[in-house]
């Protein structure tokens, strides 16, 4: 018999909140980042490139105050991981970029974050 579809997606959720929390624990301990930061900083990796506030924003699923907070957390680490700086053709946008102090906290936490995933997707 085939397992319900409502029933999948509860074993789907379970195991999201199960990996969620791992890695929140492990980022918490190894690099005092949340979750959120860490997919932020990953996503303007990722990128190759500034982002636009907002796409990193609509990215990530956060609202503007909420997205607001984030940056302003990662701004004021002891070495900033992100530089903000104003879009030159759109006195508006504003971009978000990875520092060098952002690419190598991502790395040294990679291989653990990657051991998790592996262990719950692979």
């Amino acid at each position: 018999m085939e397992t319900p579809l409502m029933s999948q997606w509860l074993d789907y959720t379970k195991k999201q909140s199960i990996v969620e929390k791992k890695l929140e624990e492990m980022l918490q301990k190894n690099s005092q980042l949340t979750t959120s930061e860490y997919y932020a900083l990953y996503q303007l990796r990722q990128n190759g490139c500034p982002m636009r506030l907002n796409d990193l924003g609509n990215y990530l699923c956060l609202s503007q105050s909420a997205l607001s907070r984030l940056i302003k957390r990662l701004e004021d680490r002891k070495s900033s991981v992100i530089e903000r700086r104003i879009c030159s053709d759109d006195k508006r946008g504003v971009y978000v970029d990875l520092t060098d102090e952002g690419a190598q906290l991502l790395t040294s936490v990679e291989q653990e974050v990657d051991a998790i995933l592996k262990e719950y997707f692979v």
